[in-house]
């Protein structure tokens, strides 16, 4: 499979908005089974008009993977954004990557962070950070191969099942 890397454009946000949706889903649906209410409000921010204003803001820069042509995955990152856990200045967040379930594990994920690093080095940052449901054993685990290390621990934002709220705090210095 080919995989092109690109930066994200307006005209991107209709397949982002599907990708999105879809990959959260089949990630993380069960930490939502008791709410079904909170687990559609948490896909809405993946949705069309979420990602339009997230692309729109000066410190977002956003990629997408295309396979003949189709979306199959997207990295967003925040320029300047401090990490939860020790506050360190001279970063960028990287908070939405996701691929559809059959794209992962042949790089394409890679692919993505590594021109979000390249971006993040012609802008003079040294670093760049993430969060992941601590849970996600899998997540965490391709974040380590990738160089990320483990600083702490946060909340997810919203109430999950089962305890499910524990967050990892990771960062990679470039």
């Amino acid at each position: 499979m080919d995989i092109v890397i690109a930066r994200a454009t307006e005209a991107d946000i209709p397949e982002i908005a599907i990708v999105g949706p879809a990959a959260y889903a089949v990630y993380y649906h069960e930490d939502w089974t008791n709410d079904p209410v909170a687990f559609a409000r948490q896909l809405e921010t993946f949705g069309a008009d979420s990602m339009r204003e997230m692309l729109k803001r000066p410190d977002v820069r956003m990629w997408t993977a295309r396979a003949d042509g189709v979306c199959i995955g997207f990295l967003s990152m925040v320029v300047g954004a401090k990490d939860p856990v020790e506050q360190k200045p001279n970063g960028a967040e990287l908070p939405r990557i996701y691929l559809l379930s059959g794209a992962t594990g042949g790089g394409v994920g890679r692919k993505l962070l590594a021109a979000a690093e390249e971006q993040a080095r012609e802008e003079g940052l040294d670093h760049v950070w993430l969060d992941v449901m601590e849970h996600a054993d899998w997540a965490r685990a391709a974040y380590a191969r990738w160089g990320f290390v483990d600083i702490g621990a946060t909340s997810f934002h919203r109430a999950l099942d089962r305890g499910h709220g524990a967050m990892r705090v990771l960062r990679k210095a470039l």
